[in-house]
């Protein structure tokens, strides 16, 4: 929060290209991008910019609509939302890494959560807090306190704040299979759950646009996102980062410039660095997370993969991969061994946070 105040402060602001300019007031500069979209919708539906705003689901903004109506903008409303959520996810993360492994990695783990270089989201009027804390809720309740209906109506609550939601299905039926008898019935009315929230906004569109699934189309027409193969997408996120390093290597552009390009172009570097991080993570995750919450991280991250956009391929990938918590688990197993190196890990982290907090609240592009 200080590091975006100051920036706000003493850097000038980008152009932000034609997306919506977002709330004024108070904290207004924690609604940049995706964070304008969700502020309009949340003040005005999804009327001003349909059917392109049906790509953003409903439950963030119903509850910041719900904020206003007691006082106060979208803007401080959202940020409030997200930091109260942030605050319940690291309580999750930790009980879950308690749950599998001991205290010290349950602190390891929530650390690195919060100072994740892109953790900043959750200070942002975006869904990344919501999602998270709805998804390791759902996590807890089923891995920790064996309620599978606390789990079913947390998963059908993230579905309808994000479409992959839904892929909760996963962790939570492998831990049923596993403890089938001991959960019976009730675990299968559980997960059936889940699918709620997805179907209910589906059903919304339906009956509004006449096509359940409009979200899912607007990615391809307003945002130009087409199915790929992965190792087309890889080559094409080379290819991009490579004309996005120039920028990277010149922080007086990026940050002082009033163009918001060199921030776009950089962010295919980040958008790759950030996968290898993530493809590191879950193949160490492989030996020490259960199946469930494996295939659960690989599929939140790499799926958006197979639908790249042409300029930018793995557009948005560092802020899903802070949604896949399943990879702090792993990093608060190993780093927590040695203090020295998760103090090492944190500084660079936070410290790298800190930079992308500044882009980001002057509309340059991060993720």
């Amino acid at each position: 929060m200080g590091a975006g105040a100051l920036a706000v402060l003493v850097l000038p602001q980008a152009d932000p290209a034609g997306d919506p300019l977002g709330p004024a007031g108070p904290l207004g500069y924690w609604a940049r991008w995706d964070g304008a979209w969700y502020s309009e919708i949340a003040t005005g539906g999804y009327g001003e910019r349909e059917p392109a705003s049906t790509a953003f689901f409903p439950l963030y903004p119903m509850l910041v609509k719900l904020g206003t109506v007691v006082g106060g903008g979208p803007a401080l409303w959202g940020v409030g939302i997200s930091l109260a959520a942030t605050i319940l996810a690291l309580f999750f993360v930790y009980r879950i890494a308690e749950k599998l492994y001991d205290a010290r990695a349950a602190r390891g783990a929530a650390l690195c959560l919060a100072f994740f270089p892109t953790a900043f989201f959750l200070n942002a009027v975006y869904t990344e807090a919501l999602f998270l804390v709805l998804t390791t809720g759902t996590l807890w309740a089923a891995l920790v306190r064996r309620d599978f209906l606390a789990a079913g109506v947390l998963g059908a609550l993230a579905a309808a704040t994000r479409n992959l939601g839904v892929l909760l299905l996963i962790p939570l039926f492998l831990e049923w299979v596993r403890h089938r008898r001991e959960l019976g019935p009730r675990g299968v009315f559980g997960m059936a759950l889940v699918p709620a929230g997805l179907a209910s906004y589906a059903a919304y569109l339906w009956a509004r646009f006449g096509e359940p699934l409009v979200f899912a189309r607007q990615q391809g027409e307003y945002w130009n996102r087409e199915v790929s193969g992965p190792l087309a997408a890889l080559g094409d996120a080379w290819k991009a980062a490579g004309v996005g390093v120039e920028y990277v290597l010149d922080p007086e552009t990026l940050f002082l410039g009033t163009d918001a390009t060199p921030a776009l172009e950089a962010s295919n570097v980040l958008n790759l660095a950030f996968l290898v991080f993530f493809l590191a993570g879950a193949l160490a995750g492989l030996f020490v997370l259960p199946a469930g919450l494996s295939v659960y991280a690989a599929a939140l991250v790499l799926l958006p993969v197979l639908t790249p956009s042409p300029r930018f391929p793995l557009m948005s990938l560092p802020r899903f991969v802070l949604g896949a918590f399943p990879v702090f688990l792993v990093l608060g197993y190993f780093l927590s061994r040695s203090r020295w190196t998760l103090a090492v890990w944190l500084v660079f982290s936070g410290g790298l946070g800190a930079a992308l907090t500044a882009l980001f609240v002057t509309w340059r592009w991060v993720a």
